[in-house]
């Protein structure tokens, strides 16, 4: 028996003035009996859970960093944090401004690249922390949510992976997105000896926030309360992103949350390129399921 504990955030940019700024944190443990298992590609046979490392606590955030507001569109909701395990579900906390940071910061540009990687299905995929493997793992775990509400799928983005790094390598849990790159942002992080990045993808952001989502596929808005449950969802799901660009470091010793020394310190970071959560868009960016129960698993 094992247990962890995962916490999310989730901040996001608006293309619209005045940004709106939200917050919400919330809390929650959740034990998982979990065992070793290899599958092939496709979903697992087993019907185990997530199964972060043993004895992991995690985190997770998402932000959006536009380039120049445009009155047209309405804020999008801010980052939510939350706390969860194997299973995470997180909830978004507010959104930093369009600008994360007055740092100067190189935004890299890049055009988008395949993995050379094939995916690889099962518990490896805990291990990923980079390489041709962790980004067929990203990718597959994103697409694999989006074709199940009729979004087009990503592809690997040197850009988004570079300014990911940048927010990584600060070894804070705060939002960090070079000024102008228009871009949204995930932060996961926990303790442990893997970095598990496919559970944040699958379990925690997806399948975590879908239950309370249910009320409302095909809304154009969602109720800021509720948004603060189901943010990093739609960030995931939204169609007009076509590109994400990940990262998974150790941070050691320096890791910080909330300002203090953690050892949740298997930091991940993506970065999604265009920024979604646009506030008014939600009914045409985040599809219906096809299917409410084949949701996938981070074995996948």
């Amino acid at each position: 028996m094992r247990s962890a504990a995962l916490l999310a955030s989730l901040a996001i940019g608006a293309i619209a003035l005045p940004l709106d700024k939200r917050q919400v944190v919330t809390e929650y443990e959740v034990e998982v009996v979990t065992k070793t298992v290899y599958i092939t590609a496709g979903f697992p046979a087993p019907t185990s859970g997530p199964k972060p490392t043993e004895d992991t606590s995690c985190l997770d955030d998402v932000y959006v960093s536009v380039p120049t507001p445009q009155p047209t569109s309405a804020p999008a909701p801010e980052p939510s944090s939350s706390k969860t395990t194997p299973t995470p579900t997180p909830t978004p906390t507010p959104t930093p401004e369009p600008v994360t940071s007055s740092s100067a910061v190189p935004a890299p540009s890049a055009t988008p690249s395949a993995p050379a990687g094939s995916h690889v299905s099962g518990e490896i995929q805990a291990t990923f922390g980079s390489g041709p493997d962790y980004e067929a793992a990203v990718l597959y775990h994103h697409n694999a949510a989006r074709a199940n509400h009729g979004a087009g799928p990503l592809v690997w983005d040197a850009a988004c992976a570079n300014n990911a790094l940048i927010a990584a390598n600060r070894c804070d849990f705060e939002h960090f997105i070079p000024e102008g790159a228009g871009q949204g942002q995930n932060l996961f992080t926990h303790s442990g000896d893997e970095f598990n990045a496919t559970a944040g993808i699958t379990e925690s952001w997806y399948k975590g926030e879908f239950e309370a989502m249910q009320p409302y596929w095909g809304a154009s808005d969602i109720p800021e309360d509720v948004f603060h449950e189901v943010g990093h969802l739609t960030a995931m799901l939204w169609k007009s992103t076509t590109k994400v660009g990940c990262v998974s470091i150790d941070c050691g010793t320096k890791m910080t949350v909330n300002g203090k020394a953690s050892d949740m310190n298997k930091y991940t970071v993506c970065n999604y390129a265009s920024a979604g959560n646009i506030k008014g868009n939600y009914g045409k960016e985040v599809g219906a399921p096809v299917s409410t129960t084949n949701l996938g698993s981070w074995l996948d």
